[in-house]
């Protein structure tokens, strides 16, 4: 049996114990058929049975105590196999083992590695830690050393070629069972890698953070229940609350205190709005008045994102509020001066109108009055000249109905009423103005030249209107050789016919020339002392009103000629009514078009 036990051991443990069993079962089989059951049978089989199951126990031990020496022999890692920089240490700190990666790291070889553990110095690792981090590792080390206690350590270790690389240094105290320390193990790992992305994480981090304190803008972050995670440098400036004060508070102190900074007309607004933002998490967007820390209120305008993960919960609460006080006064000094503008643009109207007014009575009442003079010097004389008397009462009367025209002009144009245009000649208006202003041309001692177009043809026209105008050409035109040597005296009117639609009358003299050739038409513009600036503004709206144009040419030194021009007479467009409103002359600036009276 001892020896099929040791055959078992060495061909395999299961065809062992079937063998001993079979053995023993076999042994006692042959001792019952070989001696007769009697005294001292029973006991050999008893004996058989017992040995066969003492060796079986036997093999049984062998079979475990070879299946774990086996695994563990086969399974123990090596410090050669250990990731990193493996080392080992003495108890006090002398070098007992160090892994070839080590080794390769710091460049030493095998030979000089012994030299080194043999001297027993304890200190051979510092010459490779960065100077820096010398003190703080060796500290640690002694620590570590008198207390047992684990070695938990980041320094900077020189590689071979001069370089330092981070390393996370981990060692533990190896014990035996009476927890005496027999040796040190400890890994080193290099964490360089992570440390320069921590750095440069910390880097992006402080640089973001002074562009957020950089940047003229309040910005906030919070928690989903609103409390406050983050407060930028203008914000707390702007409150004067402090980073360590009410940030570290709860979400109602932070909600009260901002609360309590908002003007008192506009906090139901923003606490609603702010509620209702951080309960259902839509965006908070919100124009409030808010006390800075010297205790003014200024306008904000205050805007809120939340931040959410891929299942659309709340992460953060990113808000943004800009001082839009400046703003908002400069909108309201707009209005302020839209408001003003407008009254005075409607008192510049009715100033106009006014003046306007004035001027168009006060030419035809000139007239009644020079005419009443003539009337009168007729009568007195000797003989009485009754015809030419008569011819001057005829005068009056259609002067007087002149200025009564004008008057239900300006009724018309409160009256949102128009006229009609009638078929005139023009020359036939150029004529009887003429003889209007006979007695200022003898007076003015000025020769009155006319070159009229006979064929000219009629236009659909406001006979007064036209009449007016040209009767202000003229007497701007004898006011303006009032320095020109009498000789040179020649007021000139002549009429053509342009093209087949538009007709021209130019009205020319002598005098000095319009030194502002462009500004002339404008209202309230004038280069006489005691003039207006109205005739030829009001000028320019009667023939613009009937579809014409007015320009004047100078050359100075020599005269100017002031033209203008009139569509030929259409039977449609002369049905259209005359917008009396354009009577009155409202260009005020160059560039601007022209503005009606209110009617």
């Amino acid at each position: 049996m001892i020896a099929v036990a040791a055959a078992c051991i060495c061909f395999g443990w299961k065809a062992g114990l079937l063998a001993i069993v079979m053995a023993g079962f076999a042994a006692a089989a042959i001792e019952t058929a070989s001696d007769t059951i009697g005294a001292g049978g029973w006991l050999r089989v008893a004996v058989f049975v017992a040995s066969a199951f003492g060796l079986w126990l036997v093999v049984q031990l062998f079979r475990v105590v070879s299946f774990y020496e086996q695994v563990y022999r086969n399974a123990q890692p090596t410090m050669e196999d250990i990731p990193g920089l493996g080392w080992s240490c003495y108890p006090d700190g002398r070098m007992r083992f160090v892994n070839p990666k080590a080794l390769e790291f710091v460049g030493l070889t095998v030979e000089e590695m012994k030299k080194l553990m043999e001297a027993g110095d304890t200190a051979w690792w510092q010459p490779f830690v960065h100077p820096d981090d010398l003190e703080r590792s060796l500290a640690l080390w002694k620590h570590s050393l008198s207390s047992g206690e684990p070695l938990i350590d980041e320094q900077r270790v020189r590689r071979h070629d001069g370089t330092y690389r981070w390393f996370r240094d981990s060692a533990v105290a190896s014990r035996d069972e009476h927890g005496r320390i027999t040796a040190w193990y400890g890994t080193t790992v290099d964490i360089d890698d992570q440390r320069k992305a921590e750095a440069a994480l910390r880097e992006s981090e402080q640089q973001l953070r002074q562009l957020i304190d950089t940047v003229p803008a309040l910005i906030w972050c919070a928690t989903p229940d609103g409390k406050p995670s983050y407060l930028n440098q203008p914000l707390l400036r702007w409150t004067g609350m402090s980073q360590s004060g009410e940030t570290t508070g709860t979400a109602s102190q932070f909600a009260a205190t901002i609360i309590e900074a908002v003007h008192p007309d506009d906090q139901p607004s923003f606490q609603a709005a702010l509620s209702q933002s951080f309960k259902s998490g839509d965006p908070f967007m919100l124009k409030y008045r808010l006390r800075r820390a010297d205790g003014n209120y200024r306008w904000i305008d205050g805007k809120a994102e939340p931040l959410r993960d891929t299942d659309g919960r709340i992460l953060q609460w990113y808000g943004v509020c800009l001082d839009i006080h400046d703003e908002m006064q400069a909108q309201e000094a707009a209005r302020l001066a839209d408001e003003r503008l407008a009254r005075a643009l409607r008192a510049a109207s009715l100033s106009e109108m006014s003046v306007s007014i004035a001027h168009e009575l006060n030419q035809p009442l000139q007239a009644v009055v020079a005419n009443a003079n003539a009337f009168q010097r007729w009568l007195r004389a000797n003989p009485p000249n009754f015809e030419r008397a008569s011819r001057t009462a005829e005068w009056i009367i259609r002067d007087v109905d002149a200025a009564a025209d004008v008057v239900n002009r300006i009724r018309a144009l409160f009256t949102q009423a128009g006229n009609s245009r009638q078929p005139i000649q023009l020359n036939t208006v150029i004529n009887e103005t003429c003889e209007l202003v006979s007695d200022k041309l003898q007076a003015g001692k000025i020769r009155l030249e006319i070159d009229l177009d006979p064929a000219l043809p009629s236009v659909g026209a406001d006979r007064v209107q036209i009449e007016q105008v040209v009767i202000n050409l003229v007497r701007n035109a004898i006011e303006a050789m009032q320095e020109t040597p009498v000789h040179a005296r020649i007021l000139r009117i002549a009429t053509r016919l342009r093209n087949s639609e538009m007709l021209e009358v130019a009205v020319s003299d002598r005098g000095h020339g319009i030194d502002d050739s462009d500004r002339i038409f404008e209202a309230f513009f004038t280069t006489k002392k005691d003039g207006i600036g109205m005739g030829l503004a009001i000028c320019r709206s009667v023939i613009e009103a009937h579809g014409g144009r007015v320009w004047a040419e100078s050359a100075p030194g020599r005269g100017a000629t002031v033209t203008f021009s009139l569509p030929v007479q259409s039977p449609e467009r002369d049905r259209e009514p005359i917008d009396v409103g354009t009577l009155v002359a409202s260009k005020v600036q160059t560039g601007h078009e022209p503005e009606r009276l209110p009617v």
